[in-house]
């Protein structure tokens, strides 16, 4: 590997790992948002939001796996 393309790898690394960081913040953004409020009004905003927290955290873990096989790779 050229060190063109170790720095690349890098870069790509650090922009994965920027958007799991962004993805978690938000997720534990909308639950401290949810946690406050009535339970009435909290179960309505979780049945509203639950599909796309949900796809988010899907994104997230997929984001990590994608991660962890390029950490992987680059010690071999």
């Amino acid at each position: 590997m050229t060190e063109e393309q170790s720095h690349a790898e890098e870069a790509i690394r650090e922009q994965i790992r920027a958007a799991v960081e962004a993805i978690d913040g938000a997720l534990q953004g909308i639950v401290r948002f949810l946690t406050p409020l009535r339970p009435t009004m909290r179960n309505e905003l979780i049945q509203f939001l639950g599909p796309h927290v949900e796809q988010a955290r899907h994104a997230k873990e997929s984001l990590e796996k994608i991660l962890l096989d390029l950490q992987q790779q680059g010690k071999r």
